[in-house]
């Protein structure tokens, strides 16, 4: 790898990094909508089999998944910060990558599949 290429990383490394570092709001999770009976027993729509709408958050915590309520209120945020999570974690990997190439001493590698996804040896 020429000094260049190196210098080049460590600009998109550090770029990167500050990225990283101004995302605050973040959550591991998915936002899924839900359809649940009520607990009114005098309920026409859960009486006729319908569902009511509900917005959760699942988390998976040490094996289990733990449902949030939502709301409408809480929804926007939850989806932003869902959102900013995923965004992170595709940093981190970029990251990761480059600071692979450069302890390495190699360049980055190309997008799509390897030489070995496609049958052929180095």
């Amino acid at each position: 790898m020429t000094s260049r290429e190196r210098r080049r990383l460590e600009r998109r490394r550090s770029a990167l990094v500050r990225k990283l570092a101004s995302v605050d709001e973040f959550v591991r999770g998915s936002v899924v909508l839900m359809k649940r009976r009520c607990t009114y027993p005098g309920c026409r729509k859960c009486a006729a089999g319908e569902r009511h709408p509900t917005w959760v958050l699942t988390v998976s915590r040490r094996g289990k998944t733990q449902t949030v309520y939502l709301g409408q209120r809480r929804l926007a945020p939850a989806r932003r910060m869902v959102e900013n999570y995923r965004s992170l974690r595709a940093l981190i990997q970029e990251i990761a990558d480059i600071n692979l190439a450069l302890l390495t001493d190699r360049p980055l590698p190309t997008k799509g599949p390897s030489d070995d996804a496609k049958g052929h040896t180095p």
